[in-house]
């Protein structure tokens, strides 16, 4: 190995280290993003169980596909201004392990929707995103595999508890949305916050 193939290296690593810092804090964005407008969703539906809000059709609707609305024009505008990157192979691999969790979850609404919409029962529906958390603990035990690094297995570990927390709170609907809120901003929100910072802190 010569001097310049050494320094070529060292060029590609750093950019490699530098691209995963990125990543880091784009996903973060967009994590912590998801964490805030799901999390005012289930506030807002907590609301309504608690008869603070309006349950007829158009507050509901709002409050059911607004914020999937605004977290699709925040992750638009993230995105918008990404720059291309070389993401090292343990952030290719843990962006296709969430990418692959967000195409299960298109298959379980289809799943769970449509059974639901038979048994004309929301209880089956409800089943959904207890499934959705438990997805999202799977991912994330995935990245603590790779990247070994504590609080990352803590996430996957509360993911899973939140899905079986709501699995038992499923037919006393306020303690369901108050377990589904905790998760969204514990696991979802923080952890969002917390790459953004690991990854300014990586960058500067």
């Amino acid at each position: 190995m010569n001097a310049n193939s050494a320094r070529d290296d060292l060029a590609f690593m750093r950019a490699l280290v530098a691209a995963g810092a990125d990543s880091q804090k784009t996903f973060g964005e967009i994590y912590a993003a998801g964490g805030l407008c799901y999390g005012t969703q289930m506030l807002l539906h907590g609301g309504q169980a608690l008869g603070l809000l309006s349950t007829s059709a158009a507050p509901s609707l709002v409050i059911g596909f607004g914020p999937t609305v605004v977290f699709l024009a925040i992750l638009a505008w993230i995105l918008g201004r990404q720059t291309p990157q070389v993401p090292s192979a343990v952030n290719r691999a843990i962006g296709a392990v969430f990418g692959a969790v967000g195409l299960a979850n298109l298959a379980m609404v289809v799943i769970i929707g449509s059974v639901a919409w038979r048994l004309h029962s929301i209880t089956v529906w409800l089943i959904y995103p207890c499934v959705v958390m438990v997805l999202q603990g799977m991912a994330w035990l995935v990245a603590f595999m790779l990247r070994r690094r504590s609080w990352m297995g803590v996430v996957a570990l509360g993911w899973f508890l939140v899905g079986i927390g709501m699995a038992v709170a499923i037919q006393t609907i306020g303690a369901y949305i108050v377990v589904a809120g905790i998760g969204m901003v514990a696991f979802m929100l923080i952890p969002g916050l917390m790459m953004i910072r690991q990854a300014r802190q990586a960058g500067g």
